[in-house]
């Protein structure tokens, strides 16, 4: 995939599971990932979402998982990443409610620590 040519970026999941990813965007030192609207049929209401850094001919890097707990009820999650290298980045569901699927009305990435 390409990365995306904007720093900021905004998008919406529909029935995602366990393994789907994000497209790619270009990234450096900081991210932030916010689910709003957030929702989780035949499964908890938690996700784990894991950021990688897409390397070519290699296995791509793996950062830290976040575990976003409000996708139920429309609810809002957020997760935060630092120390990142310059490179393009997606995000992965690596465990969506225990085998749910999840649905977000709004996902918002955020690349200016400025805010």
């Amino acid at each position: 995939m390409a990365p995306s040519a904007s720093a900021n970026w905004t998008s919406y999941i529909s029935s995602w599971g366990n393994g789907d990813e994000s497209r790619c965007w270009a990234d450096e030192s900081y991210s932030q990932l916010q689910f709003t609207g957030c929702y989780v049929t035949y499964g908890s209401q938690d996700v784990t979402v894991a950021y990688y850094r897409d390397i070519p001919f290699s296995t791509d890097a793996k950062y830290d998982s976040k575990t976003f707990t409000a996708c139920f009820s429309g609810g809002t999650s957020n997760g935060e990443w630092t120390g990142l290298a310059t490179g393009d980045y997606y995000f992965k569901a690596t465990d969506v409610g225990g085998g749910g699927l999840l649905d977000v009305n709004k996902v918002y990435v955020d690349t200016t620590l400025a805010d």
